[in-house]
């Protein structure tokens, strides 16, 4: 049958990180169990626990196996599994490029496709027949929408599933984020000798395949979530920055005299520092927090003293780690950024908090030495990294290509208890529970650096 007509102008979409390109260029797209039978090696983008699903979950339609069996593309150009890809943290999305397929290929013997996705303990209905493509929820499909409960994120990811391996020359196009992607993907091409490839730019059909910060204005196009080699990136950058400032900085502007100085005036007034101000009594919408980011902030202060890593700590390190406790958050601001005043949950702040933390240290101490510059950033943008490595599956490599020292990793510590136990003390619970063991393997792991 056919391909109806209301869907002929349709492709579907597999995503990958630039790294796999040449590999596919060499050996086609190929499903996981053939990558594992030919010892191909890949950058790998996906849940462990959704993929332990995938691995054995049937498939009820000739040619059958599992779905590991097949390659997997969705109709809809920007899905769910991608926002979970970028919200752990572990890929920079600018790396991440689409590829594209024209509906066509369902007409081909060894193509099926769902109704929905297979990533669930629920297995969806598989159809071979293009008339079946009416069964699927394509108001969810072509949404440009966010958020989902878990029926309507299983259905706007319905997939198309290909049985073993997609020939070179199945792929209508690419869309890639950025130039690097885009001539990276040509010089593959040229490389192997083939012709150029056409390769779009974000947005085809008026279809959208990226997360932006879209809600904030002059940042539209910015990447929802900045990656870990573009923060580490940021990081360097402002450490510099900072240092370089400091060269020339009029000392009679400078609001400060020191850290202590500024520690003390912080609890006289938390909006003396103008990013402070910014961010008191913010409201916000994330519904773990149930008090303003002001008022968060400041439970996460009173909590160091509460935490055997703070209280080990050497008076400076003490001083640094209470400091970068009140900046840890202003990246949440400022109130002016967000629809009605209220704060979402935003995922990015740590690096909006990197930025504004630049023009601080920079501008409002009289006093402050590179060791202090250079912990003061490492906390305020890496202060969620231990939480997540330990509660979200954030890649610990990051951790470690910090190049950072034991002393370093009990501040981190120190400012990770304090804001765990600041949202939630089952939260914070469950982290002593693995934290130990995981502490001490890193701890072997940084002295053998």
């Amino acid at each position: 049958m056919p391909i109806p007509q209301e869907h002929r102008d349709r492709c579907f979409y597999h995503f990958t990180h630039i790294d796999n390109i040449e590999s596919i260029v060499k050996y086609g797209l190929l499903s996981t169990n053939e990558k594992k039978k030919r010892g191909i090696r890949h950058v790998n983008l996906a849940a462990e626990e959704i993929q332990a699903r995938r691995s054995v979950m049937e498939v009820n339609r000739y040619p059958y196996g599992t779905i590991h069996d097949y390659v997997p593309f969705y109709f809809a150009s920007r899905t769910p599994m991608l926002l979970n890809v970028i919200n752990r943290k572990n890929v920079d999305q600018q790396l991440i490029v689409y590829i594209a397929v024209s509906i066509d290929k369902l007409l081909k013997d060894n193509v099926i496709f769902t109704d929905a996705s297979a990533n669930a303990t629920e297995r969806p209905n598989f159809y071979r027949d293009p008339r079946n493509l009416n069964s699927l929820n394509w108001i969810l499909i072509d949404s440009s929408g966010w958020g989902y409960d878990d029926r309507e994120r299983r259905e706007r990811m319905a997939e198309v599933l290909v049985y073993k391996r997609v020939p070179l020359d199945w792929i209508e196009n690419y869309i890639v984020y950025n130039s690097f992607c885009k001539e990276k993907i040509i010089e593959i091409y040229k490389k192997y000798g083939l012709e150029k490839p056409k390769i779009l730019y974000t947005k085809k059909n008026g279809r959208f395949f990226y997360y932006t910060k879209f809600f904030l204005q002059g940042r539209q196009n910015e990447t929802l979530v900045t990656g870990p080699i573009s923060l580490s990136e940021l990081y360097v950058d402002v450490i510099k920055e900072i240092k370089d400032k400091r060269k020339k900085i009029k000392k009679e502007k400078c609001i400060f005299l020191n850290i202590d100085d500024a520690l003390k005036k912080i609890i006289e007034d938390f909006c003396i520092i103008k990013e402070l101000e910014d961010i008191y009594e913010l409201e916000t919408e994330n519904e773990v927090h149930n008090e303003t980011v002001s008022d968060h902030t400041i439970m996460v202060v009173e909590n160091l003293s509460k935490n055997e890593y703070y209280n080990k700590l050497s008076t400076i390190d003490k001083k640094i780690v209470k400091l970068s406790a009140y900046l840890h958050d202003i990246g949440k601001g400022p109130v002016s950024k967000w629809k009605n005043g209220i704060q979402p949950v935003y995922p990015d702040h740590p690096a909006d908090s990197l930025r504004m933390t630049k023009r601080i240290l920079s501008e409002d101490f009289k006093n402050l030495s590179e060791y202090e510059i250079e912990k003061i950033c490492l906390l305020v943008a890496y202060h969620d990294l231990i939480g997540d490595i330990l509660m979200k599956g954030r890649d610990e490599q990051q951790l470690l290509d910090l190049q950072i020292t034991e002393n370093d990793l009990d501040m981190l510590i120190a400012l990770t208890l304090a804001d765990v136990s600041a949202i939630n003390e089952e939260w914070e619970r469950r982290i002593r529970c693995i934290l130990p063991e995981w502490e001490a393997r890193i701890r072997r792991e940084l002295s053998r650096k």
